[in-house]
Formats: C-alpha cells, sequence, structure tokens
C-alpha cells in the first residue's frame, strides 16, 4: 500500500497495526510479517474496509484465532482481518424442541462450548479441545470424535467482498472433510460474519462431562508442551494421514527447527525458533515420502499464505 492507502486504511478502522509479526498471532509461533492488521467486531466497519480493499485492489485475507495457519515469507504485502467477538453476546431462542444459538465469527470456539455447557444446550461436545474462532471453525468444518461443526450449523451470515450482507442456509451450504463451500465461491469472496446453530436441551453436568473426556482424550493423544497448528494434514479417504506418516518411518524427522512429532505423526511442531520455511519444507519432505511409500500424496489441512 502507498502513504495514501496507510492513511485512509487508519481512518477507516479503529484498530489498525502495521508490520505485523505473524508469529504472535499464530500457535505455531512462526510466520512473516504482514503489511497491517485490522481487529474488528463492528460488522459496519468490517463491511466499509471491504468495500475500500475491493476499490483499491489490495490483496486481503480473514483469519481466526491463528490455530491452523501460516504465514510463510518474510513480508507480505495487504491487509489481514481478525474478527472479534464474545460468548456473552450469544443470543438464545426456542424454536419447537430445539434452541437457536447465535454466535460472532470472531468469539472463541472454547467459549461458545462453554455457554452451551451452562445453558444446558447439546450438540456441541465434540468441538471441546479444538482452538481457535467459530468462525475458523466452520470455515474448516472443524470437528473430531466422529462430529463436524456443520452437523448442527442452521444459517450462517456473511458479507461479501463488496461489503454486502449474505445469508447462507445450510442447504445452501457445502459441507465436506475439513472444508465448508459457500454459494458463489470461489469466484466470490465471503467473510463469515456470524452463525445460527440448532441445538438441543441436555444435561449440562453430562455435557461437561462429554466435554471433559474428548479433551483428555485429545490431551493423551496429541503432543503437549509444544507450539503446533493442530494435524497438518488432512486423513486420505479411508485412511488416517498419521498412520501413513508413521509407516513411511517419519516420526521425529526435522527441517531446521520444526519436526514430525514422535508422539502423532500427524503433527509438525515448533521445537523453539522454527522458520516458517522450516515447517513448509518439512511438509514437502513429508508428503514426498509418504507418495513413494503409500502412492497417496497428502494435502495439508493448515491453511498456508
Amino acid at each position: 500500500m502507498n502513504r495514501r492507502q496507510h492513511l485512509e486504511l487508519a481512518a477507516l478502522c479503529r484498530n489498525v497495526h502495521r508490520d505485523v509479526d505473524m508469529a504472535a498471532h499464530s500457535t505455531f509461533r512462526a510466520g512473516g510479517v504482514v503489511e497491517a492488521m485490522v481487529r474488528t467486531g463492528d460488522m459496519e466497519e468490517l463491511a466499509a474496509l471491504l468495500r475500500w480493499l475491493h476499490r483499491e485492489r489490495i490483496a486481503w485475507h480473514v483469519i481466526g484465532g491463528g490455530s491452523n495457519i501460516l504465514v510463510t515469507g518474510r513480508y507480505r504485502e495487504g491487509v489481514f482481518i481478525r474478527l472479534c467477538g464474545k460468548a456473552r453476546d450469544n443470543l438464545l431462542k426456542q424454536d419447537g424442541d430445539s434452541f437457536l444459538v447465535r454466535a460472532s465469527a470472531g468469539s472463541s470456539l472454547a467459549a461458545l462450548v462453554g455457554w452451551c455447557v451452562r445453558n444446558n444446550l447439546g450438540g456441541l461436545a465434540g468441538m471441546a479441545g479444538i482452538p481457535g474462532s467459530v468462525g475458523g471453525a466452520i470455515r474448516m468444518n472443524a470437528g473430531a470424535f466422529g462430529h463436524a461443526i456443520g452437523d448442527v450449523l442452521d444459517e450462517i451470515q456473511c458479507l461479501n467482498e463488496w461489503g454486502e450482507p449474505v445469508t447462507v442456509t445450510r442447504e445452501q451450504a457445502v459441507f465436506s472433510y475439513r472444508c465448508t463451500q459457500l454459494p458463489g465461491e470461489p469466484r466470490i469472496r465471503m467473510v463469515i460474519t456470524e452463525a445460527m446453530f440448532r441445538l438441543k436441551a441436555a444435561d449440562g453436568l453430562q455435557v461437561a462431562a462429554q466435554c471433559r473426556n474428548n479433551i483428555e482424550r485429545r490431551r493423551r493423544d496429541q503432543p503437549q508442551g509444544v507450539h503446533s497448528a493442530g494435524s497438518f494434514f488432512k486423513n486420505p479417504q479411508g485412511d488416517f494421514a498419521g498412520r501413513l506418516i508413521e509407516q513411511a518411518g517419519l516420526k521425529g524427522m526435522t527441517v531446521g527447527r520444526a519436526m514430525v512429532s514422535p508422539k502423532h505423526a500427524n503433527f509438525i511442531v515448533n521445537t523453539g525458533g522454527a522458520a516458517p520455511e522450516d515447517i513448509v519444507g518439512l511438509m514437502e519432505q513429508v508428503r514426498q515420502k509418504v507418495l513413494a511409500y503409500s502412492g497417496i500424496l497428502l494435502e495439508p489441512e493448515v491453511r498456508i499464505y
């Protein structure tokens, strides 16, 4: 961006930061520097920002809680947008034998799960222990233990790239493994701003117990005390990425400060000071070695910018 554009961006949005180190905004604790980051929970401000970005032809990306991203390169031009929101702003209403819960895309997924427990609502216990934001979880159709967030979505509110509001029903969205596609994509870019979940009444104590069990399973099976972006590769149909990586003998493999976790092979971890290039380099070596061993080319689940 030129000087005029930087000044206009600062006048347009209340929370703008320049030259942001993305290592501080990623659970990998690795990443390059981006030209500008905007944090906003104001939908009018977001709409105005999207209109301005479109008019000025400036590159932009939306990130959630930073739990599934890696920004590569030393410096990336454009604007990264981080949505904000709080679980206390959730709205609840009854609809027949269901309850509709509205949550902002920028709110924490963990906070939403906790809010549902306190309000005796079931349906999201499978999301317990998954980091990141509600919007990011919807984008990835996040899930575990046979459940995905798309299973309980009723409606998604969005802004398109021109800042216009769009309502997407669950019938219009396409939910697949670790992906949610909205109408018009990828031709038209869409930003998820909030979602409506259809949940059932449940005993809060039982839901809390389910959540604790799911969190304990994650702690038992996944590496702890190191920085990562969770499962790095998508599971190929009928198999598990971790099994293929382990069978290829790649547990503990390193490139620079990045390592395939000895505990769970589908985790690439930052052992301390890893550069994005270390992680990408290790990713490519794992993909090629698994391809040579099994004939399967693994697809990253992590969003790489």
